[in-house]
Protein backbone atom coordinates (compact mmCIF):
# COMPACT_ATOMS: atom_id res chain seq x y z
CA UNK A 1 0.00 0.00 0.00
CA UNK A 2 1.32 3.40 -0.99
CA UNK A 3 1.67 6.15 1.97
CA UNK A 4 -0.76 8.08 0.85
CA UNK A 5 -3.74 5.40 0.24
CA UNK A 6 -2.25 4.73 3.94
CA UNK A 7 -2.81 7.91 5.09
CA UNK A 8 -6.30 8.65 3.39
CA UNK A 9 -7.17 4.65 5.18
CA UNK A 10 -6.21 6.08 8.08
CA UNK A 11 -7.73 9.52 7.72
CA UNK A 12 -11.71 7.55 6.84
CA UNK A 13 -11.48 5.18 9.47
CA UNK A 14 -10.93 8.39 11.72
CA UNK A 15 -14.09 9.99 10.27
CA UNK A 16 -16.01 7.02 10.76
CA UNK A 17 -15.10 7.26 14.48
CA UNK A 18 -16.06 10.33 14.89
CA UNK A 19 -19.45 9.63 13.27
CA UNK A 20 -20.07 7.08 14.85
CA UNK A 21 -19.41 8.70 18.27
CA UNK A 22 -21.85 11.42 17.16
CA UNK A 23 -24.08 9.29 16.28
CA UNK A 24 -24.40 7.56 19.71
CA UNK A 25 -24.35 11.21 20.97
CA UNK A 26 -27.31 11.65 19.26
CA UNK A 27 -29.12 8.98 20.22
CA UNK A 28 -28.78 9.78 23.51
CA UNK A 29 -29.72 12.91 23.06
CA UNK A 30 -32.86 11.75 21.56
CA UNK A 31 -33.39 9.13 24.16
CA UNK A 32 -33.49 12.33 26.74
CA UNK A 33 -35.79 14.54 24.63
CA UNK A 34 -38.38 12.00 24.75
CA UNK A 35 -38.04 11.24 28.10
CA UNK A 36 -38.77 14.85 28.76
CA UNK A 37 -41.68 14.82 26.46
CA UNK A 38 -43.20 11.64 28.28
CA UNK A 39 -42.45 12.50 31.60
CA UNK A 40 -44.61 15.85 31.29
CA UNK A 41 -47.13 13.99 29.60
CA UNK A 42 -47.45 10.99 32.57
CA UNK A 43 -47.21 13.53 34.78
CA UNK A 44 -50.55 14.86 35.49
CA UNK A 45 -52.06 11.78 35.70
CA UNK A 46 -50.69 10.22 39.27
CA UNK A 47 -52.85 7.37 40.39
CA UNK A 48 -54.42 6.96 43.63
CA UNK A 49 -53.56 3.32 44.53
CA UNK A 50 -49.61 3.37 44.27
CA UNK A 51 -47.79 0.48 42.47
CA UNK A 52 -45.39 -0.78 45.30
CA UNK A 53 -46.23 0.13 48.86
CA UNK A 54 -43.47 -0.84 51.39
CA UNK A 55 -43.60 0.18 55.45
CA UNK A 56 -44.02 4.14 55.61
CA UNK A 57 -43.14 4.33 51.66
CA UNK A 58 -44.72 3.89 48.50
CA UNK A 59 -44.11 4.19 44.51
CA UNK A 60 -46.59 5.65 42.41
CA UNK A 61 -47.21 5.18 38.87
CA UNK A 62 -45.73 8.56 37.63
CA UNK A 63 -42.31 7.51 40.34
CA UNK A 64 -42.11 4.56 38.44
CA UNK A 65 -42.40 6.22 34.96
CA UNK A 66 -39.73 8.36 36.08
CA UNK A 67 -37.64 5.63 37.46
CA UNK A 68 -37.98 4.32 34.06
CA UNK A 69 -37.31 7.19 31.80
CA UNK A 70 -34.26 7.93 34.12
CA UNK A 71 -33.07 4.33 33.67
CA UNK A 72 -33.65 4.49 29.83
CA UNK A 73 -31.61 7.51 29.83
CA UNK A 74 -28.69 5.92 31.83
CA UNK A 75 -28.48 2.82 30.05
CA UNK A 76 -28.01 4.97 26.60
CA UNK A 77 -25.16 6.58 27.90
CA UNK A 78 -23.50 3.72 29.03
CA UNK A 79 -24.14 2.13 25.53
CA UNK A 80 -22.42 5.20 23.93
CA UNK A 81 -20.13 5.35 26.50
CA UNK A 82 -20.60 9.06 27.16
CA UNK A 83 -21.17 11.14 30.01
CA UNK A 84 -24.18 13.50 30.62
CA UNK A 85 -23.91 16.95 30.75
CA UNK A 86 -23.97 17.63 34.18
CA UNK A 87 -22.09 20.70 34.63
CA UNK A 88 -24.96 22.55 34.03
CA UNK A 89 -25.87 26.29 35.66
CA UNK A 90 -27.85 25.16 38.38
CA UNK A 91 -25.63 21.60 39.23
CA UNK A 92 -23.89 23.08 42.36
CA UNK A 93 -26.50 24.99 43.82
CA UNK A 94 -28.85 21.27 43.35
CA UNK A 95 -26.15 19.09 45.07
CA UNK A 96 -25.64 21.31 48.19
CA UNK A 97 -29.90 21.21 48.67
CA UNK A 98 -29.55 17.95 48.52
CA UNK A 99 -26.57 17.44 50.70
CA UNK A 100 -28.28 19.97 53.50
CA UNK A 101 -31.58 18.46 52.82
CA UNK A 102 -30.64 15.11 53.67
CA UNK A 103 -28.58 16.40 56.82
CA UNK A 104 -31.75 17.56 57.65
CA UNK A 105 -33.43 14.19 57.59
CA UNK A 106 -31.15 12.26 59.26
CA UNK A 107 -30.98 14.88 62.12
CA UNK A 108 -34.91 14.94 62.03
CA UNK A 109 -36.54 14.83 65.55
CA UNK A 110 -39.51 12.68 64.11
CA UNK A 111 -40.77 11.06 61.04
CA UNK A 112 -37.31 10.75 59.87
CA UNK A 113 -38.59 8.06 56.85
CA UNK A 114 -40.81 11.03 55.86
CA UNK A 115 -38.33 13.65 55.16
CA UNK A 116 -35.44 10.80 53.33
CA UNK A 117 -38.32 10.27 51.46
CA UNK A 118 -38.49 13.96 50.54
CA UNK A 119 -34.73 14.07 49.57
CA UNK A 120 -35.52 10.94 47.08
CA UNK A 121 -38.09 13.23 45.65
CA UNK A 122 -35.76 16.08 45.85
CA UNK A 123 -33.15 13.97 43.98
CA UNK A 124 -35.26 12.41 41.05
CA UNK A 125 -35.94 16.19 40.10
CA UNK A 126 -32.36 16.82 40.14
CA UNK A 127 -32.66 14.04 37.09
CA UNK A 128 -35.01 15.38 35.54
CA UNK A 129 -32.91 18.63 35.96
CA UNK A 130 -29.95 17.09 34.09
CA UNK A 131 -32.69 14.79 31.52
CA UNK A 132 -33.85 18.09 30.01
CA UNK A 133 -30.33 19.99 30.41
CA UNK A 134 -29.32 16.74 27.88
CA UNK A 135 -32.66 16.15 25.55
CA UNK A 136 -32.55 19.63 24.31
CA UNK A 137 -29.45 20.73 21.62
CA UNK A 138 -31.61 22.19 19.07
CA UNK A 139 -34.49 25.00 18.58
CA UNK A 140 -37.22 21.55 17.41
CA UNK A 141 -35.90 19.39 20.43
CA UNK A 142 -37.28 22.88 22.40
CA UNK A 143 -40.34 23.41 20.57
CA UNK A 144 -40.84 19.39 21.33
CA UNK A 145 -40.11 19.93 24.96
CA UNK A 146 -42.11 22.91 25.21
CA UNK A 147 -45.22 21.59 23.06
CA UNK A 148 -45.45 18.34 25.20
CA UNK A 149 -45.65 20.04 28.54
CA UNK A 150 -48.54 22.33 26.95
CA UNK A 151 -50.58 19.66 25.68
CA UNK A 152 -50.31 18.20 29.02
CA UNK A 153 -51.40 21.61 30.24
CA UNK A 154 -54.39 21.38 27.37
CA UNK A 155 -55.33 18.08 28.51
CA UNK A 156 -55.94 19.10 32.33
CA UNK A 157 -57.39 22.02 31.59
CA UNK A 158 -59.95 19.72 29.45
CA UNK A 159 -60.70 17.55 32.45
CA UNK A 160 -61.20 20.33 34.34
CA UNK A 161 -63.54 22.28 32.59
CA UNK A 162 -65.54 19.01 32.18
CA UNK A 163 -65.19 18.36 35.74
CA UNK A 164 -66.49 22.32 36.52
CA UNK A 165 -69.03 21.12 34.24
CA UNK A 166 -70.25 17.67 36.15
CA UNK A 167 -69.66 15.41 32.95
CA UNK A 168 -70.45 11.77 35.09
CA UNK A 169 -68.03 9.56 33.11
CA UNK A 170 -65.31 12.43 34.05
CA UNK A 171 -65.66 12.24 37.47
CA UNK A 172 -65.68 8.63 37.13
CA UNK A 173 -62.44 8.51 35.20
CA UNK A 174 -60.98 11.53 37.59
CA UNK A 175 -61.61 9.70 40.92
CA UNK A 176 -58.68 7.29 39.55
CA UNK A 177 -56.12 10.05 40.24
CA UNK A 178 -57.96 12.48 43.29
CA UNK A 179 -60.04 11.17 46.03
CA UNK A 180 -62.84 13.74 45.74
CA UNK A 181 -64.22 17.03 44.03
CA UNK A 182 -62.93 20.19 45.81
CA UNK A 183 -65.37 23.56 46.66
CA UNK A 184 -65.21 26.69 48.09
CA UNK A 185 -68.85 27.46 49.26
CA UNK A 186 -70.90 26.35 46.69
CA UNK A 187 -68.69 27.13 43.55
CA UNK A 188 -66.64 23.98 42.49
CA UNK A 189 -62.77 24.21 42.32
CA UNK A 190 -61.79 22.25 39.33
CA UNK A 191 -58.34 20.24 39.88
CA UNK A 192 -58.52 17.66 36.69
CA UNK A 193 -56.47 14.47 37.44
CA UNK A 194 -54.57 16.40 39.58
CA UNK A 195 -54.65 16.31 43.88
CA UNK A 196 -55.73 19.67 44.52
CA UNK A 197 -57.29 22.78 42.86
CA UNK A 198 -53.81 24.99 43.87
CA UNK A 199 -51.70 22.35 42.39
CA UNK A 200 -53.28 21.90 39.08
CA UNK A 201 -53.39 25.68 38.70
CA UNK A 202 -49.36 25.66 39.35
CA UNK A 203 -49.56 23.19 36.51
CA UNK A 204 -51.33 24.64 34.28
CA UNK A 205 -49.67 27.87 35.13
CA UNK A 206 -46.25 26.91 33.65
CA UNK A 207 -48.22 25.06 30.68
CA UNK A 208 -49.62 28.57 29.98
CA UNK A 209 -46.12 30.06 29.75
CA UNK A 210 -45.59 27.45 27.34
CA UNK A 211 -48.21 27.68 25.05
CA UNK A 212 -48.25 31.33 24.85
CA UNK A 213 -43.99 30.67 24.24
CA UNK A 214 -44.91 28.42 21.65
CA UNK A 215 -47.68 31.03 19.69
CA UNK A 216 -44.94 33.66 19.25
CA UNK A 217 -42.68 31.20 18.12
CA UNK A 218 -45.07 29.75 15.45
CA UNK A 219 -45.73 33.75 14.49
CA UNK A 220 -41.89 33.98 14.22
CA UNK A 221 -42.01 31.35 11.81
CA UNK A 222 -45.14 32.56 9.48
CA UNK A 223 -46.81 29.89 10.81
CA UNK A 224 -50.43 30.49 10.77
CA UNK A 225 -52.38 27.51 12.01
CA UNK A 226 -49.85 26.72 14.73
CA UNK A 227 -50.03 29.94 16.07
CA UNK A 228 -53.87 29.21 16.24
CA UNK A 229 -53.95 26.59 17.45
CA UNK A 230 -51.66 27.06 20.10
CA UNK A 231 -53.70 30.06 20.93
CA UNK A 232 -56.58 28.08 21.28
CA UNK A 233 -54.61 25.86 23.89
CA UNK A 234 -54.03 28.65 25.61
CA UNK A 235 -57.40 29.67 25.95
CA UNK A 236 -58.51 26.42 27.00
CA UNK A 237 -55.64 26.41 29.73
CA UNK A 238 -56.85 29.83 31.12
CA UNK A 239 -60.20 28.38 31.56
CA UNK A 240 -59.07 25.46 33.01
CA UNK A 241 -56.46 28.27 35.83
CA UNK A 242 -59.88 30.15 36.36
CA UNK A 243 -62.51 27.34 36.81
CA UNK A 244 -59.91 25.81 39.82
CA UNK A 245 -60.88 29.12 41.36
CA UNK A 246 -56.91 29.83 42.64
CA UNK A 247 -56.31 33.29 43.06
CA UNK A 248 -52.78 33.21 42.84
CA UNK A 249 -53.12 31.25 39.43
CA UNK A 250 -55.21 34.38 38.37
CA UNK A 251 -52.50 36.88 39.54
CA UNK A 252 -49.93 34.57 37.62
CA UNK A 253 -51.40 34.29 34.33
CA UNK A 254 -51.61 38.18 34.11
CA UNK A 255 -47.97 38.34 35.24
CA UNK A 256 -47.15 35.69 32.10
CA UNK A 257 -49.27 38.37 29.58
CA UNK A 258 -47.26 40.94 31.26
CA UNK A 259 -43.42 39.40 31.35
CA UNK A 260 -44.03 37.82 27.59
CA UNK A 261 -45.70 41.06 26.34
CA UNK A 262 -42.64 43.19 27.41
CA UNK A 263 -40.06 41.36 26.20
CA UNK A 264 -41.94 40.72 23.02
CA UNK A 265 -42.11 44.64 22.83
CA UNK A 266 -38.80 45.09 23.73
CA UNK A 267 -37.77 43.51 21.13
CA UNK A 268 -39.75 43.77 17.67
CA UNK A 269 -42.46 46.53 18.73
CA UNK A 270 -45.95 46.58 18.35
CA UNK A 271 -46.49 43.53 15.56
CA UNK A 272 -48.65 40.57 15.06
CA UNK A 273 -47.08 39.10 18.07
CA UNK A 274 -48.13 41.71 20.15
CA UNK A 275 -51.57 41.63 18.98
CA UNK A 276 -51.73 37.91 19.13
CA UNK A 277 -50.90 38.74 22.98
CA UNK A 278 -53.69 41.35 23.63
CA UNK A 279 -55.77 38.72 21.90
CA UNK A 280 -55.19 36.16 24.62
CA UNK A 281 -55.63 38.89 27.14
CA UNK A 282 -58.78 39.79 26.45
CA UNK A 283 -59.93 36.21 26.03
CA UNK A 284 -58.59 35.62 29.75
CA UNK A 285 -60.11 38.67 31.02
CA UNK A 286 -63.75 37.67 29.41
CA UNK A 287 -63.12 34.10 30.90
CA UNK A 288 -62.63 35.11 34.52
CA UNK A 289 -65.72 37.99 34.72
CA UNK A 290 -67.98 35.26 32.96
CA UNK A 291 -67.12 32.00 35.03
CA UNK A 292 -69.29 33.14 38.00
CA UNK A 293 -71.04 35.92 39.99
CA UNK A 294 -69.99 38.98 40.99
CA UNK A 295 -70.59 37.71 44.60
CA UNK A 296 -68.31 34.78 43.96
CA UNK A 297 -65.61 36.51 43.14
CA UNK A 298 -65.45 38.99 45.27
CA UNK A 299 -65.65 37.08 48.12
CA UNK A 300 -62.84 34.79 46.83
CA UNK A 301 -60.75 37.73 46.06
CA UNK A 302 -61.48 39.84 49.18
CA UNK A 303 -61.22 36.82 51.72
CA UNK A 304 -58.85 34.33 52.42
CA UNK A 305 -61.11 31.19 53.49
CA UNK A 306 -64.20 30.89 53.67
CA UNK A 307 -65.06 31.39 57.64
CA UNK A 308 -66.53 34.76 56.81
CA UNK A 309 -69.30 33.58 54.12
CA UNK A 310 -71.95 31.23 56.46
CA UNK A 311 -73.10 32.98 59.36
CA UNK A 312 -76.59 33.21 60.81
CA UNK A 313 -77.61 34.84 63.60
CA UNK A 314 -80.78 33.02 64.92
CA UNK A 315 -83.57 33.95 67.39
CA UNK A 316 -85.22 31.08 68.47
CA UNK A 317 -87.46 30.31 71.47
CA UNK A 318 -85.37 29.12 74.70
CA UNK A 319 -87.93 26.29 75.28
CA UNK A 320 -90.76 24.28 73.70
CA UNK A 321 -92.90 21.38 74.39
CA UNK A 322 -94.20 18.86 71.82
CA UNK A 323 -95.81 15.70 71.74
CA UNK A 324 -93.76 12.53 70.32
CA UNK A 325 -93.26 12.38 66.24
CA UNK A 326 -95.54 15.40 66.44
CA UNK A 327 -94.72 18.03 63.53
CA UNK A 328 -95.36 21.78 64.12
CA UNK A 329 -94.18 24.97 63.06
CA UNK A 330 -91.55 27.06 65.35
CA UNK A 331 -91.45 30.90 64.66
CA UNK A 332 -87.63 31.49 64.05
CA UNK A 333 -86.19 35.17 63.47
CA UNK A 334 -82.55 35.00 61.13
CA UNK A 335 -79.63 37.36 60.36
CA UNK A 336 -77.47 37.06 57.66
CA UNK A 337 -74.21 37.21 59.45
CA UNK A 338 -72.30 36.32 56.41
CA UNK A 339 -70.97 37.05 53.05
CA UNK A 340 -72.65 35.05 50.95
CA UNK A 341 -76.40 35.39 50.05
CA UNK A 342 -78.97 32.68 50.84
CA UNK A 343 -80.53 31.38 48.00
CA UNK A 344 -83.02 28.17 48.43
CA UNK A 345 -83.42 28.34 44.66
CA UNK A 346 -79.99 27.51 43.61
CA UNK A 347 -78.57 24.65 42.28
CA UNK A 348 -77.27 23.98 45.74
CA UNK A 349 -80.16 25.85 48.32
CA UNK A 350 -79.51 27.12 51.40
CA UNK A 351 -82.27 26.43 53.68
CA UNK A 352 -82.91 26.34 57.64
CA UNK A 353 -83.03 23.11 59.56
CA UNK A 354 -81.78 21.22 62.82
CA UNK A 355 -80.52 18.62 64.65
CA UNK A 356 -81.58 16.40 67.80
CA UNK A 357 -79.28 16.58 70.55
CA UNK A 358 -79.23 14.78 74.03
CA UNK A 359 -80.19 17.58 77.15
CA UNK A 360 -77.12 17.30 78.23
CA UNK A 361 -74.82 16.24 75.91
CA UNK A 362 -73.38 17.09 72.70
CA UNK A 363 -74.45 13.47 71.48
CA UNK A 364 -76.71 13.79 68.16
CA UNK A 365 -80.17 11.22 68.29
CA UNK A 366 -81.83 12.59 64.80
CA UNK A 367 -79.09 14.29 62.85
CA UNK A 368 -81.79 15.32 59.68
CA UNK A 369 -84.09 17.84 60.05
CA UNK A 370 -87.16 18.95 58.10
CA UNK A 371 -85.48 21.27 55.77
CA UNK A 372 -87.73 25.12 55.72
CA UNK A 373 -86.90 27.37 52.45
CA UNK A 374 -86.08 31.04 52.77
CA UNK A 375 -89.18 32.70 50.02
CA UNK A 376 -86.98 35.46 49.42
CA UNK A 377 -83.18 35.82 48.82
CA UNK A 378 -81.34 36.78 52.25
CA UNK A 379 -78.59 38.95 50.87
CA UNK A 380 -75.70 39.49 53.39
CA UNK A 381 -76.80 41.72 56.74
CA UNK A 382 -80.87 41.14 56.67
CA UNK A 383 -83.06 39.56 58.50
CA UNK A 384 -86.11 37.85 57.70
CA UNK A 385 -88.81 35.59 59.94
CA UNK A 386 -89.70 32.24 59.22
CA UNK A 387 -92.09 29.49 60.60
CA UNK A 388 -89.53 26.32 60.66
CA UNK A 389 -91.28 23.03 59.84
CA UNK A 390 -89.52 21.27 62.68
CA UNK A 391 -90.83 17.02 64.08
CA UNK A 392 -90.21 15.66 67.15
CA UNK A 393 -88.45 12.54 67.65
CA UNK A 394 -90.87 9.14 68.08
CA UNK A 395 -89.28 8.73 71.81
CA UNK A 396 -90.06 11.11 75.10
CA UNK A 397 -87.42 12.62 76.73
CA UNK A 398 -85.45 15.67 77.17
CA UNK A 399 -83.89 17.09 74.22
CA UNK A 400 -82.21 20.52 72.82
CA UNK A 401 -82.92 21.13 69.25
CA UNK A 402 -79.82 22.51 67.65
CA UNK A 403 -80.77 25.29 64.77
CA UNK A 404 -78.50 24.87 61.63
CA UNK A 405 -78.33 25.97 57.93
CA UNK A 406 -77.44 23.66 54.82
CA UNK A 407 -76.18 24.53 51.61
CA UNK A 408 -77.27 21.20 50.12
CA UNK A 409 -74.74 18.65 49.56
CA UNK A 410 -71.52 21.19 50.39
CA UNK A 411 -71.85 22.43 54.34
CA UNK A 412 -73.65 22.70 57.59
CA UNK A 413 -73.01 26.12 58.61
CA UNK A 414 -72.32 24.58 62.12
CA UNK A 415 -69.55 23.02 61.33
CA UNK A 416 -68.07 26.02 59.96
CA UNK A 417 -64.66 27.63 62.56
CA UNK A 418 -65.60 29.27 65.52
CA UNK A 419 -69.79 28.61 65.29
CA UNK A 420 -71.74 28.72 68.40
CA UNK A 421 -74.44 25.97 69.16
CA UNK A 422 -77.54 28.15 68.73
CA UNK A 423 -80.27 25.34 70.59
CA UNK A 424 -83.93 25.66 71.90
CA UNK A 425 -84.75 22.73 74.94
CA UNK A 426 -87.66 20.91 74.09
CA UNK A 427 -89.50 18.63 76.24
CA UNK A 428 -91.36 15.91 74.54
CA UNK A 429 -93.79 13.83 75.89
CA UNK A 430 -96.27 11.01 75.07
CA UNK A 431 -96.13 7.11 73.66
CA UNK A 432 -93.69 6.26 71.93
CA UNK A 433 -94.94 6.71 68.44
CA UNK A 434 -94.92 3.52 66.68
CA UNK A 435 -92.13 1.09 66.04
CA UNK A 436 -88.62 2.20 67.66
CA UNK A 437 -86.22 3.20 64.74
CA UNK A 438 -82.92 1.70 64.83
CA UNK A 439 -80.92 3.34 67.63
CA UNK A 440 -79.05 6.22 66.33
CA UNK A 441 -76.31 7.87 68.60
CA UNK A 442 -73.30 9.75 66.81
CA UNK A 443 -71.30 12.86 68.57
CA UNK A 444 -72.08 16.16 67.73
CA UNK A 445 -69.35 17.18 64.35
CA UNK A 446 -66.46 18.93 65.51
CA UNK A 447 -66.15 22.02 63.53
CA UNK A 448 -63.68 22.64 60.87
CA UNK A 449 -60.12 23.33 60.95
CA UNK A 450 -59.24 25.87 58.15
CA UNK A 451 -56.19 27.65 59.57
CA UNK A 452 -55.49 30.83 57.60
CA UNK A 453 -51.93 31.31 55.99
CA UNK A 454 -50.84 33.97 58.94
CA UNK A 455 -51.69 30.61 61.70
CA UNK A 456 -49.54 28.11 59.30
CA UNK A 457 -46.47 30.49 58.98
CA UNK A 458 -46.36 31.74 62.60
CA UNK A 459 -46.38 27.76 63.47
CA UNK A 460 -43.72 27.81 60.91
CA UNK A 461 -41.96 30.39 62.76
CA UNK A 462 -42.17 28.75 65.84
CA UNK A 463 -40.78 25.26 64.38
CA UNK A 464 -37.95 27.29 63.12
CA UNK A 465 -37.25 28.92 66.23
CA UNK A 466 -37.02 25.39 67.93
CA UNK A 467 -34.62 23.90 65.76
CA UNK A 468 -32.93 26.81 63.44
CA UNK A 469 -29.97 25.25 62.10
CA UNK A 470 -31.37 21.70 60.54
CA UNK A 471 -34.77 22.71 61.03
CA UNK A 472 -37.85 19.59 61.40
CA UNK A 473 -36.69 18.12 58.29
CA UNK A 474 -37.92 18.03 54.34
CA UNK A 475 -41.74 17.62 53.99
CA UNK A 476 -42.13 17.38 57.84
CA UNK A 477 -43.70 20.81 58.65
CA UNK A 478 -47.31 19.48 57.63
CA UNK A 479 -46.93 16.93 60.66
CA UNK A 480 -45.79 18.95 62.78
CA UNK A 481 -47.62 22.33 62.55
CA UNK A 482 -50.70 21.38 64.22
CA UNK A 483 -49.29 21.06 67.92
CA UNK A 484 -47.37 24.13 67.30
CA UNK A 485 -50.29 25.82 66.53
CA UNK A 486 -52.47 24.71 69.55
CA UNK A 487 -54.88 23.04 67.22
CA UNK A 488 -56.87 19.80 68.56
CA UNK A 489 -57.14 18.46 65.18
CA UNK A 490 -55.27 19.15 61.84
CA UNK A 491 -54.88 18.08 58.34
CA UNK A 492 -51.79 16.76 58.16
CA UNK A 493 -51.60 16.87 54.15
CA UNK A 494 -51.36 21.05 54.51
CA UNK A 495 -48.53 22.52 54.23
CA UNK A 496 -46.61 25.57 54.95
CA UNK A 497 -48.73 27.60 52.36
CA UNK A 498 -45.42 29.09 51.31
CA UNK A 499 -42.43 27.39 49.09
CA UNK A 500 -39.45 29.35 50.59
CA UNK A 501 -40.89 28.93 54.02
CA UNK A 502 -41.42 25.00 53.47
CA UNK A 503 -38.15 24.86 52.21
CA UNK A 504 -36.59 27.09 55.60
CA UNK A 505 -38.10 24.91 58.20
CA UNK A 506 -38.13 21.79 56.87
CA UNK A 507 -34.08 21.98 56.24
CA UNK A 508 -33.02 25.18 59.50
CA UNK A 509 -30.71 27.66 57.92
CA UNK A 510 -28.68 25.44 56.18
CA UNK A 511 -30.88 24.06 53.85
CA UNK A 512 -32.26 27.63 53.87
CA UNK A 513 -29.33 29.51 52.59
CA UNK A 514 -28.64 26.27 50.09
CA UNK A 515 -31.95 26.54 48.74
CA UNK A 516 -31.87 30.70 48.47
CA UNK A 517 -28.42 29.63 46.47
CA UNK A 518 -30.63 27.62 43.87
CA UNK A 519 -33.11 30.55 43.66
CA UNK A 520 -30.63 33.00 42.74
CA UNK A 521 -28.88 30.84 40.61
CA UNK A 522 -32.17 30.22 38.96
CA UNK A 523 -33.16 33.99 38.90
CA UNK A 524 -29.08 34.51 37.04
CA UNK A 525 -29.34 32.06 34.79
CA UNK A 526 -33.08 33.74 33.77
CA UNK A 527 -31.40 36.54 33.17
CA UNK A 528 -28.90 35.29 30.87
CA UNK A 529 -31.29 33.36 28.73
CA UNK A 530 -33.64 36.36 28.51
CA UNK A 531 -30.51 38.91 27.83
CA UNK A 532 -28.45 36.58 25.53
CA UNK A 533 -31.28 35.42 23.01
CA UNK A 534 -29.81 33.98 19.84
CA UNK A 535 -32.68 34.44 17.83
CA UNK A 536 -36.16 34.80 17.12
CA UNK A 537 -37.36 31.68 17.82
CA UNK A 538 -35.68 31.19 21.00
CA UNK A 539 -36.15 34.63 22.04
CA UNK A 540 -39.95 33.69 22.33
CA UNK A 541 -38.72 30.73 24.22
CA UNK A 542 -37.00 32.35 26.75
CA UNK A 543 -39.73 34.60 27.43
CA UNK A 544 -42.10 31.64 27.87
CA UNK A 545 -39.09 30.14 30.14
CA UNK A 546 -38.87 33.95 31.98
CA UNK A 547 -43.00 33.74 32.68
CA UNK A 548 -43.35 30.61 33.85
CA UNK A 549 -40.07 30.70 35.91
CA UNK A 550 -42.00 33.94 36.93
CA UNK A 551 -45.13 32.08 38.01
CA UNK A 552 -43.58 29.57 39.88
CA UNK A 553 -41.47 32.02 41.95
CA UNK A 554 -44.94 34.23 42.42
CA UNK A 555 -47.02 31.50 43.15
CA UNK A 556 -44.30 29.67 45.54
CA UNK A 557 -45.13 33.09 47.96
CA UNK A 558 -48.39 31.32 49.15
CA UNK A 559 -48.33 28.15 48.66
CA UNK A 560 -45.95 25.05 48.56
CA UNK A 561 -46.04 22.19 45.80
CA UNK A 562 -42.42 20.79 45.45
CA UNK A 563 -43.33 17.80 47.48
CA UNK A 564 -45.90 16.62 44.75
CA UNK A 565 -44.40 14.75 41.82
CA UNK A 566 -46.59 16.67 38.98
CA UNK A 567 -45.39 19.95 39.80
CA UNK A 568 -41.55 19.10 41.13
CA UNK A 569 -41.43 17.66 37.35
CA UNK A 570 -42.81 20.66 35.65
CA UNK A 571 -40.99 22.41 37.68
CA UNK A 572 -37.69 20.96 37.02
CA UNK A 573 -37.92 20.48 33.13
CA UNK A 574 -38.26 24.37 33.05
CA UNK A 575 -35.31 24.59 34.65
CA UNK A 576 -33.53 22.32 32.85
CA UNK A 577 -35.24 24.01 29.62
CA UNK A 578 -33.65 27.77 30.38
CA UNK A 579 -30.41 25.98 31.09
CA UNK A 580 -30.75 24.24 28.02
CA UNK A 581 -31.38 27.61 26.01
CA UNK A 582 -28.64 29.10 27.31
CA UNK A 583 -26.20 26.02 25.83
CA UNK A 584 -28.37 26.82 22.25
CA UNK A 585 -26.67 30.41 22.08
CA UNK A 586 -23.55 30.92 19.75
CA UNK A 587 -24.54 27.46 18.65
CA UNK A 588 -27.24 25.86 15.88
CA UNK A 589 -29.89 27.13 17.23
CA UNK A 590 -31.04 27.40 13.85
CA UNK A 591 -31.72 23.61 13.47
CA UNK A 592 -34.99 22.48 13.09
Amino acid sequence: MSLVAALLAGSSSRVDVARSITDRRTTVTTVACVGVCALVLVAPFEAVQPIVRLPGQSLSTVEAALVAVLGAWTAALVAARAWPAWRAPLTFPWLAVLVAMLLAALAAPAYQANAIHMVGRMSLAFGVYLLAVNGVSTTGQMRAALGAAAAAGGVVASLAVLEYAGVDWVLRLLSAFRAWVAFVGSQVRASGPLQYPTIASMFLEIAYAFAVGLMLMAIDRRGRTAAIAWGAVAAVITQGIVFSFTRSGLITVAATLTVVGALRYRRTGVDGGSVALAIVAVVFAAQVLSSRSTEDLRLRLSTETMEAWFRADIDAPRQLELATASRTTVPVRLRNAGGATWDSSAPQPITLSYHWLLADEDTVVVWEGLRTAFPVRIFPGATIAVDAHVEAPPEPGQYRLMWDLEQRHRLWFSTEPEVPLQVTRVAVSGPPAGPLPKPFRMPLPQNTVRPGRFVLWRAAAGLLADRPLLGVGPDNYRLLYGDEAGLATFDRRVHANNMYLEMVVGGGLVGGAAFAWLCWAAARQLARAVRRGPGAPLDSAAAALAAATVAIGLHGLVDSFLSFTATYILIAVTLGLTSASLALTGTHAHRI
